[in-house]
């Protein structure tokens, strides 16, 4: 665990009612979350939620007494059974009592205040917020008769959530609050940034925290596959089914999937069809994947190789083994075509957790807002946040920039003409398992030879000068 950092505080947000907080999941995100910064509390928002089910059509009588505060109570329950499994006291989960300790607080009256005025007045927040409470109104089972009404009644609960973070430093008597979830809060990340109300929240965050069974996409199954089997490595167990599981991520020009047809290409993609030709083995892409959780997908033996393009870094060199590169890439800081930076320090950085714009940003931006984009989200949704304003910063090389600004309205732009990092393109592997890797590179070479990486880089770019050799 690590060392408890006390001017933050992080916070799991559940709402009552909300089937997606099984005991599972509620057991990750407790882990995680305690693992990594010592302690957690819990907010389950049972009295706001009463608007919610009032809303749907419930009398609001049946909506305190049998829909929140009961769902709010099993919501409770389950969480501390979970924590004592988990051997966490009250001072690593807390749980918060909306009723006795939210609801009639005088600093959160206050923020209340200010949240209702702001979505009365400001016509961007009034949007967002419907936007966000009508997907919940929509996605349950109830038939509405007027959903316009049932959202005025809804967003109490959101306006609620997001004035408890407002004020939440305040109560706990710290100087920041993080709020986790397990997708993008689009409307409480736009508040943060002073999107509303011109003011930069530096006392709140935002932080996405995805189970790995959430960001895998299962593209093909392996039912025919002898799970008994046994095999001496990796090699072997291709070797033996002809069958080459490869995982992927999309990313121009390495790899590009076309989900309507689900059909690929890319050089990485020809790399694999060209090898596995030669040794007559089948290609099975077994899933999407985000780049943070591939070598957990690669060490729970779901696939053999990642398909796409990786860069092979220090801190995923300690966790895996990577072939030889096929070319280089030099990466640069990336920025809304038409933004002045005036103080980097401010900066919005997007990122993926774990992947290499983390690493960039924890480097280099150490004390910046991070914005989290979703694992299965692909490199080029980065730019796409920038460019559409979400961020302010991220990093990739100038082709896959050139690829978004190609159909994109507005356009991104280098932070600076000279690259931040220089990386090679390679494959990943396990790392205690070399035995595939090393055909792979016994291939590369050969194939780099005779001047076939060359004419992949010609033929998916244009120009055989897009990317460095090495």
């Amino acid at each position: 665990m690590q060392k408890i950092d006390y001017d933050i505080y992080y916070v799991i947000g559940m709402s009552p009612g909300n089937s997606y907080f099984k005991e599972d999941e509620i057991k990750y995100l407790l882990k995680t979350t305690v693992e990594r910064y010592g302690r957690v509390l819990i907010m389950i928002a049972d009295v706001p939620a009463i608007s919610t089910y009032i809303a749907l059509g419930y009398p609001e009588n049946r909506a305190r007494r049998d829909k929140a505060l009961p769902q709010g109570n099993l919501l409770k329950n389950r969480t501390e059974r979970v924590a004592k499994e988990l051997g966490y006291d009250d001072t690593q989960v807390r749980i918060i009592d909306w009723g006795k300790e939210i609801e009639n607080n005088k600093d959160y009256k206050i923020s209340f205040k200010y949240i209702r005025e702001l979505y009365e007045s400001n016509k961007y927040f009034e949007k967002d917020a419907n936007e966000t409470t009508r997907g919940v109104i929509m996605g349950s089972k109830r038939e509405i008769l007027n959903v316009d009404s049932a959202v005025k009644i809804a967003v109490h609960y959101l306006l609620s959530e997001i004035a408890f973070m407002d004020f939440l430093p305040i109560l706990l008597n710290t100087k920041k609050v993080v709020y986790i979830y397990h997708k993008n809060w689009q409307v409480y990340e736009n508040y943060i940034a002073g999107k509303y109300d011109n003011k930069l929240k530096s006392h709140i965050d935002f932080l996405l925290i995805e189970n790995p069974w959430e960001t895998y996409n299962s593209i093909w199954g392996l039912e025919d596959e002898n799970i008994e089997e046994k095999y001496l490595n990796d090699l072997d167990r291709v070797q033996k089914t002809k069958v080459l599981r490869v995982s992927f991520s999309n990313y121009p020009p390495a790899l590009i999937y076309d989900k309507e047809y689900n059909n690929f290409s890319g050089i990485f993609y020809e790399v694999i069809i060209a090898i596995s030709r030669k040794y007559g083995w089948q290609v099975r892409f077994t899933e999407e994947v985000g780049y943070g959780v591939i070598i957990d997908g690669l060490n729970s033996n779901r696939f053999d190789i990642f398909g796409n393009t990786i860069w092979p870094t220090t801190e995923r060199k300690e966790q895996a083994s990577f072939s030889s590169s096929l070319y280089l890439s030099s990466v640069f800081a990336w920025i809304h075509k038409d933004k002045v930076i005036s103080d980097i320090s401010l900066c919005r950085i997007v990122i993926k957790e774990n992947d290499i714009s983390h690493s960039i940003a924890l480097a280099d931006y150490p004390n910046n807002r991070l914005v989290y984009a979703p694992q299965l989200s692909y490199p080029v949704d980065l730019l796409r946040l920038v460019a559409s304003d979400k961020g302010d910063i991220t990093f990739n090389d100038s082709y896959l920039a050139e690829f978004f600004n190609k159909s994109s309205d507005i356009k991104v732009s280098k932070l600076s003409e000279l690259p931040i990092r220089e990386y090679e393109n390679t494959f990943m592997f396990k790392k205690d398992d070399t035995s595939l890797r090393d055909l792979f590179n016994m291939e590369i070479i050969e194939m780099k030879n005779s001047g076939f990486i060359k004419e992949l880089i010609r033929k998916y770019t244009g120009s055989i000068d897009t990317f460095k050799e090495n």
